[in-house]
């Protein structure tokens, strides 16, 4: 087995431009016009494919296997285990139903929790935590409009529970959350603009804070793309669109009460304005480091000079972040996926430093999908590889390791 081997270098002022250049030849102007990148997509629902559950051996770092689990999309970790979704009858031509379970390492136990009716989609890119309770945002009949609905859910990990917080008819299925003390705070596309809205994990109130004005027919005016917290403030992406066509991005800092703070200009992360215009997936702001990822082509992470943002590390489009449901102090991990290097960086936004590190399964055929992250730095590694040439498969794997390892 490879371990991680771990290589320190600055990051210089000088460091190598963070955009990658590559247009989208989708014109996607309007801010609800957005997309998932094939990581995290909502499922084929055309009827004349079968939709299967995809089973996971977990490995550690002795290419042991730990575990086993069967689960249909996204993955998200605990500190103790994970929540996955399952297909109740394996296979299906059109998803009618989808169980949430709870894996626990310790027991290798499989906890039922819930079942969703009429299951389309789960933004797990915004899955948030508060007090052992998972936040997350489902849509149902994402297909029929007039059937389409948001729902906001509530995991209650003591109980192993689920229940509905919010459900909202022609919800907008790319919607973000974050937390901010007892809080979820949560970003809705509507009708002709967007709200930012809170639910108090105390009182079980939600209520609108602030909403943002957009004309969808002439597509002018202020949109939400996402909004994320360091653990002291509260930063808003804000797509904004004139009538003369012009785009800017930026960033809106607030105090946990609401207060304004500053902006930061955004702009700066694409030349393409189309680029802007994009749904955003992963938003993270750590100290002065940004890293911005689109539904489209664009990753970025920079660090906030002057009002604006400049970039520290060349990146591509399969470049991204760990996901964390809680966030680290002053670390961020990213990594590049689908990639025979299995390169991981981990940027350290206190001393300004990144340490690179490369991790390998045994069969060094194997590359890194996607990976999270705990707060005890423990890992899980997706695995996966497909001969380009003959198209055979190796059964996919995920580990669960230290970053020590």
């Amino acid at each position: 087995m490879k371990k991680i081997v771990l290589v320190l270098f600055l990051i210089l002022a000088t460091l190598l431009s963070g955009c990658n250049g590559i247009s989208n030849n989708n014109d996607s102007s309007a801010p609800v016009d957005s997309k998932e990148n094939e990581l995290e997509t909502d499922p084929d629902l055309d009827n004349d494919v079968v939709i299967e559950n995809e089973t996971l051996e977990i490995y550690d770092i002795s290419n042991k296997v730990i575990g086993q689990f069967e689960h249909y999309g996204a993955v998200t970790q605990l500190e103790d285990g994970f929540i996955y979704a399952k297909i109740p009858t394996g296979r299906t031509d059109k998803i009618t139903k989808m169980d949430y379970y709870r894996y626990v390492f310790a027991t290798k136990e499989n906890i039922k929790i819930g079942t969703i009716e009429n299951w389309s989609y789960e933004a797990g890119y915004c899955n948030s935590y508060i007090s052992n309770h998972l936040f997350i945002s489902v849509t149902t009949d994402i297909n029929v409009a007039e059937k389409r609905t948001l729902k906001i859910l509530d995991i209650d990990l003591d109980s192993n529970t689920m229940s509905e917080i919010s459900s909202e008819k022609g919800g907008f299925p790319y919607n973000s959350m974050t937390v901010a003390g007892n809080r979820v705070l949560i970003t809705k596309v509507v009708t002709n603009g967007s709200n930012l809205e809170e639910y108090n994990t105390e009182t079980k109130e939600t209520k609108k804070l602030m909403s943002f004005a957009f004309d969808d027919k002439s597509n002018v005016g202020e949109a939400v793309r996402q909004i994320t917290s360091d653990g002291s403030t509260i930063s808003l992406l804000i797509l904004k669109m004139e009538v003369n066509g012009d785009t800017s991005l930026r960033m809106d800092v607030y105090d946990y009460e609401m207060k304004f703070l500053y902006s930061v200009d955004m702009s700066t992360i694409h030349s393409d304005e189309n680029e802007l215009r994009q749904g955003v997936a992963h938003f993270s702001v750590l100290n002065d480091y940004v890293y911005y990822e689109n539904f489209s082509l664009t990753r970025f992470l920079g660090r906030i000079e002057e009002n604006t943002v400049k970039p520290i590390f060349e990146t591509n489009p399969t470049f991204a972040i760990a996901s964390e449901i809680v966030n680290s102090k002053d670390t961020d991990l990213f990594y590049q996926s689908f990639s025979t290097d299995n390169d991981l960086y981990l940027l350290n936004s206190a001393d300004g430093t990144i340490k690179k590190a490369i991790f390998y399964a045994d069969d060094e055929r194997y590359q890194i999908i996607n990976i999270s992250r705990d707060k005890n730095d423990q890992l899980l590694i997706s695995m996966y590889f497909k001969d380009p040439d003959t198209g055979k498969k190796l059964p996919p794997r995920l580990y669960y390791i230290n970053l020590s390892d």
